[in-house]
């Protein structure tokens, strides 16, 4: 059997997408627009599809409309910040992989994230590499199938 999943595209057709041509989408949630700019410069020459959300209701208006794999949320953010973001995703059962990333890193704000469902966190400044590698090795681990 050939690996397929259903792509919901932005003006809203389902499509039907077969074998290694499961889409790996990543959004980048992040109020820095210069951070966000080079998250997704960075992801998309390696390889992955990208989404972006200056927010968390940004993110939550995107998502509404366009399914992802990861999701890389700042914490601390205008308006809705990493952690409500998480927990409305739970909330919803969303099975989203998220990678949290704060420049105001303690083990409190860790444990609250962790706490909240993030399943990954990493605090600022971090090598690209790092993060590059987190998100490929989810896409690693992924199962080839996924429902809609």
């Amino acid at each position: 059997m050939i690996p397929s999943c259903a792509v919901r595209t932005a003006d809203g057709q389902l499509l039907l997408v077969r074998g290694n041509d499961v889409p790996s989408t990543v959004m980048i949630v992040e109020d820095d627009s210069a951070t966000r700019r080079l998250y997704r410069f960075l992801l998309t020459n390696s390889g992955y599809t990208v989404l972006e959300a200056e927010d968390g209701l940004a993110a939550l208006d995107v998502l509404a409309v366009q399914p992802c794999d990861v999701v890389i949320t700042d914490m601390n953010m205008p308006r809705m910040g990493g952690i409500e973001l998480v927990k409305t995703l739970r909330q919803q059962s969303l099975d989203i992989y998220v990678i949290m990333v704060t420049a105001f890193g303690t083990p409190d704000t860790e444990k609250n994230a962790y706490r909240a469902g993030v399943n990954e966190y990493l605090t600022k400044p971090f090598d690209f590499e790092e993060l590059e590698r987190r998100v490929q090795t989810y896409f690693d681990k992924r199962p080839t199938v996924r429902p809609e």
